[in-house]
């Protein structure tokens, strides 16, 4: 039986080799380009110096760069180091609420999330409101999300109402989901690279 499989599709920019700075944010794409974005157009409305998702030479696996998330405090309001697929739309500076756009299109059908990652997590010392009973409380070490979804459609989502984020397991618009276990989010043996392997499993 002859058959033809789809060619392999590696995400744009997934070595995090390219960035470049627009006013006060820095971006890991090309200039002209939008697919990742981060928390950073949201933590530089305060400060050029708060861009809390940034390139970074050392460490690096392979390459000139790799991609750093640090999150921290800034000023009045704690902002937490993130990157996505899509796009930053607006921060309100008075209520610290994000409004994002999830997703960015993709046309074949990924069977997993690969890459790979050093993370030392910190103690907790800043607890916001309306977390998941599952969010570690002061004191404990944070935790690292990594997670790949494929949806029939882009997402807008803020950072104040995780109740309007999808149910990954059972929304109609989740075609296949993979998330990296808390269990595996620990600490990384110092100076070393853990491979990441998410396997996406498909509902439909």
């Amino acid at each position: 039986v002859s058959f033809t499989t789809e060619p392999q599709v590696a995400l744009y920019n997934g070595g995090f080799e390219n960035w470049h700075q627009s006013g006060k944010p820095w971006y890991p794409n090309e200039e002209g380009v939008k697919f990742w974005d981060t928390s950073n157009p949201g933590s530089t409305a305060i400060s050029a110096s708060y861009n809390v998702t940034t390139r970074t030479d050392n460490p690096k696996r392979s390459g000139s760069y790799a991609a750093k998330l640090e999150s921290k405090k800034v000023v009045i309001a704690f902002a937490a180091a993130s990157m996505y697929t899509g796009q930053f739309i607006d921060v309100n500076t008075s209520t610290k609420v994000a409004t994002l756009n999830w997703g960015t299109p993709f046309t074949t059908r990924p069977t997993a999330l690969k890459g790979f990652m050093q993370y030392s997590p910190q103690a907790v010392d800043n607890v916001g409101k309306n977390l998941p009973a599952s969010a570690p409380g002061k004191g404990a070490p944070d935790q690292c999300g990594i997670y790949c979804a494929l949806l029939t459609e882009s997402l807008i989502v803020d950072n104040a109402d995780m109740s309007k984020f999808p149910d990954w397991e059972n929304d109609p618009r989740v075609i296949a989901y993979g998330t990296l276990p808390t269990e595996k989010s620990g600490k990384t043996p110092d100076g070393q690279w853990t491979e990441v392997n998410i396997p996406l499993i498909y509902h439909d």
